[in-house]
């Protein structure tokens, strides 16, 4: 557990930013407010690099794509100024919600998926997962799931930025499926998480049989 003078000072944090959005304040002293508690949080270093010049709250998850993550706790990260930068490499202005998404390059799907693990981890590490410093709301963790794919009450596990994690760890239920009917295998819809190995086998009667290998062991 971290130390309780930091938690303390955290806690602060989160309380001046709540006290902002309950209060209605505008949105640049709202994002102002969310920047100070990422930051402090993150015990003010690049989490990824773990740089502490140059640094940014970046939102892991486009707010331009799901505005109603904006201001929760759990879709921030501090990276520095390299960091930050590859975050936004190529197209970063306003998406086309016509097409599928990340068609433009934008969102960088793997890059969500890689600052959601690293945030987890660095929360597990450093004893910070506690009420309000990670948290995702049901709705915004819902449409990850859409957005994979998955129907928005599939369960993950884990508190919610490490569900964030996971939900963005799974290939797209579409194109698993399009991947399993040009092999001529069945398919779950199930989620297939790290360290778990999704099998298929054959059979007697010449129909092919599939299940999830938990945490499968390698020999």
């Amino acid at each position: 557990m971290a130390d309780t003078t930091v938690i303390a000072s955290i806690q602060a944090k989160l309380e001046r930013l709540t006290e902002a959005v309950d209060a209605g304040l505008n949105r640049t002293r709202c994002l102002r407010r969310w920047s100070e508690f990422i930051r402090e949080r993150d015990g003010h270093r690049c989490v990824d690099c773990h740089s502490t010049r140059h640094l940014s709250a970046h939102h892991v998850f486009r707010k331009v794509l799901l505005p109603e993550a904006e201001y929760q706790t759990g879709n921030g990260i501090t990276l520095c100024r390299e960091c930050h930068r590859e975050a936004h490499v190529g197209f970063n202005g306003r998406p086309d919600l016509s097409g599928p998404l990340d068609v433009q390059g934008g969102e960088k799907l793997w890059l969500i998926e890689r600052l959601y693990c690293i945030l987890d981890q660095d929360a597990v590490e450093r004893g910070l997962l506690l009420p309000g410093f990670y948290e995702l709301s049901e709705q915004v963790l819902a449409k990850f799931k859409l957005f994979q794919g998955f129907v928005h009450d599939t369960p993950f596990p884990g508190p919610p930025v490490r569900q964030a994690y996971l939900i963005w760890a799974q290939t797209n239920l579409a194109v698993r499926r399009s991947l399993a009917e040009a092999n001529g295998v069945p398919m779950t819809d199930q989620p297939i998480l790290p360290g778990e190995a999704y099998v298929v086998w054959g059979s007697e009667t010449g129909q092919p049989s599939a299940g999830i290998i938990r945490n499968p062991r390698w020999y």
